[in-house]
């Protein structure tokens, strides 16, 4: 097994080439939307994959963390925040990141707590299998899920609607006269959804070593005993449409794609000897710092993530402004500019610009006079468990009478080694100040 971290050592790889083929093939098989929102300069590439760098025989992770089993090598990347620890631990590493994904918006992962805490894995791939494995066996034992499904069949006794235009050339072509063609929904337990569900169990089955998770999984199938085994595609998993009442099954159907964008398709059906989950971080940082603010402070503060309804140019209108997060206070109407920057800075004491890059800064100015926004606050992760004190750069116009820009850069206490338990605690008293 290989730990890297993001953007850390080279380190030795078995198989090279087959492994660079295997990601570019993961690569291309996301959504065309996915892709485009990634990597907007590198879609057409057909050789491109932004997963890992290649040199040699040896590789090095690049901004995704997560894991990628190919045969019988497992590779594991970890955020670069721990990167600078010494023999950080795994299961609290493991612990962050499931954390930062509770939060977030694009990821909805099976997480519990409790289900991390008693858990005896220390691989990423066996714990994301148990996280998924423990969330349908519970689901799927207390609420069984049946759905109307559209049927094509052929009858003696006519139900639904009778369809006669198979009925012509299906039935009185060949003087089956009594074989009636009819359209019907019949109430099934054996409906696509279970039947995605079966297929990602037994997929998972086939791939994990850990005996817990065989027994969740085995317990699982045994459950959808009734509902067909039958091969799914990730189409098939997409044109799944359900009612917001079944809101723990979404989740499953969420993961199941999850699985399903990863699988690499051989002579064998049921084959998952190659799979990877990998995550951008910056997107993870983003998304979790717009999911905290809306938990805790949605009372006071409408937060928009993602706005963008305006351009910087509207003569012609062009350059359309994208904020990571955008406050505005539901009593007063003060308004906030959070732009997330998934960063280390690493400065010397004497340095203005405290580690800064100016091409951010020329961006988040940019968009506050766009937007008449005299605040705006660019968040780094910590680097330490010490967290540096904000420092506040102020830009004026040049423009009589107008207002001074104040640009507040911090870090937030993302993570800590010392007190995971007290980091929301922490977090949320720290945010609280900053913003007031």
């Amino acid at each position: 097994m290989s730990l890297l971290f993001e953007y850390g050592k080279w380190e030795p790889v078995l198989k090279k080439d087959e492994l660079k083929d295997f990601l570019r093939t993961i690569w291309q098989q996301r959504s065309r939307e996915e892709l485009a929102e990634d990597e907007h300069n590198e879609v057409i590439d057909n050789k491109y994959q932004p997963f890992l760098q290649f040199d040699d025989n040896t590789i090095r992770a690049n901004n995704y963390i997560g894991f990628i089993q190919h045969e019988n090598e497992l590779i594991e990347i970890y955020p670069k925040v721990f990167k600078g620890l010494e023999s950080p631990s795994k299961n609290l590493m493991l612990n962050h990141i499931f954390y930062w994904f509770s939060y977030c918006r694009k990821w909805r992962f099976p997480f519990n707590q409790a289900n991390l805490d008693n858990r005896d894995i220390e691989t990423f791939p066996e714990l994301i299998i148990f996280l998924i494995a423990n969330q349908v066996s519970e689901t799927i034992s207390t609420h069984p899920f049946m759905q109307y499904q559209a049927l094509e069949d052929r009858v003696t006794t006519p139900r639904g609607s009778i369809n006669f235009n198979r009925y012509i050339n299906r039935s009185l072509v060949t003087g089956n006269y009594h074989q009636i063609e009819v359209d019907h929904e019949p109430f099934l337990y054996d409906n696509k959804v279970n039947r995605v569900i079966k297929y990602c169990a037994r997929l998972l089955l086939n791939q994990t070593r850990f005996a817990e998770n065989q027994r969740l999984l085995q317990e699982i199938i045994f459950i959808l005993d009734e509902v067909e085994d039958t091969p799914v595609t990730i189409h098939d998993a997409n044109s799944v449409k359900l009612n917001p009442f079944f809101d723990d099954y979404t989740l499953i159907m969420e993961m199941c794609k999850t699985i399903l964008n990863q699988q690499i398709y051989s002579h064998n059906t049921y084959d998952f000897s190659q799979w990877c989950l990998l995550f951008p971080m910056e997107y993870i940082f983003e998304d979790f710092v717009a999911g905290f603010l809306e938990t805790y402070f949605s009372d006071q503060w409408k937060v928009e993530y993602q706005k963008s309804n305006a351009y910087l140019s509207t003569n012609p209108q062009a350059f359309q402004m994208q904020h990571d997060i955008f406050l505005t206070d539901r009593t007063t109407g003060r308004k906030i500019i959070v732009d997330t920057k998934y960063k280390l800075r690493d400065f010397d004491p004497s340095d203005k610009k405290r580690g800064v890059s100016q091409a951010d800064l020329y961006q988040v100015v940019s968009y506050a006079y766009r937007r008449g926004c005299t605040e705006v606050m660019l968040v780094y992760p910590n680097v330490s468990e010490e967290i540096r004190e904000p420092v506040q750069f102020e830009v004026p116009s040049g423009f009589p009478g107008s207002e001074v820009i104040k640009v507040t850069v911090l870090e937030i206490p993302f993570w800590s080694m010392d007190d995971f338990e007290g980091l929301t605690n922490n977090l949320k008293s720290y945010m609280k100040t900053i913003i007031q």
